[in-house]
């Protein structure tokens, strides 16, 4: 078998596509460059390359799981996804992410009780910030204690805010224009019975205001 040559160096966001003589293609976190500055048209050790990979990521990882924890708190899924699409091995991967929970940097349940209550404050529903936090990665379990947690009646403040909102300049007398502000606090993440209640108490405002 012909020695391998590099080909090519392509930098692409967080990660480094490098080409091979073979027609394959190897892919390294961009920040190793720094230990090891790959350049096309230079010969390519394959057994080498695996071992920088293995020995010496974990340091660049952890920088890069520092510096994307102090942009914004992140559920592991998060986390774990971002070192992965910069090409960290797997193992390098779950170093940091057990570093990074037993250092009090990772914990799903504080991050969805905040998620929660921010978006609440927001005028958003269980069921939106239930989806929000699935998507985050967070377990269903968690997501249920968490909705559960909240407070009913800043919940009900916040669907009577976005109401009122969706209501302005329509005529609350029409049932198509009820059903539409319905619909509206239904879009944010809000309970049909939650939105009927917000939308009745808007109803008593409007007629105790003619």
């Amino acid at each position: 078998m012909p020695p391998l040559t590099l080909l090519s160096v392509k930098r692409v966001h967080c990660r480094a596509i490098l080409s091979l003589s073979s027609g394959e293609t190897r892919v390294m976190p961009r920040a190793l460059l720094k230990e090891r500055p790959y350049r096309g048209g230079t010969p390519f050790d394959e057994a080498a390359f695996d071992a920088l990979l293995r020995e010496r990521s974990y340091p660049f990882a952890m920088e890069k799981a520092v510096s994307l924890l102090a942009v914004r708190a992140r559920t592991e899924k998060e986390l774990r996804d971002a070192l992965c699409q910069c090409a960290y091995p797997e193992e390098t991967v779950e170093r940091v992410m057990t570093r990074m929970r037993e250092a009090g940097y990772l914990n799903d349940a504080d991050f969805a009780e905040h998620w929660a209550a921010a978006r609440t404050g927001k005028g958003m529903g269980t069921r939106r910030i239930g989806m929000e936090l699935r998507r985050k990665g967070v377990s269903r379990e968690t997501i249920e204690q968490t909705l559960g947690a909240l407070d009913e009646d800043e919940l009900f403040d916040g669907a009577l805010s976005m109401a009122r909102k969706a209501a302005k300049g329509r005529n609350l007398a029409l049932l198509a224009e009820r059903q539409k502000v319905s619909a509206a606090l239904v879009r944010r993440g809000y309970g049909y019975d939650l939105a009927r209640k917000a939308l009745s108490q808007l109803l008593e405002e409007q007629e105790a205001a003619e």
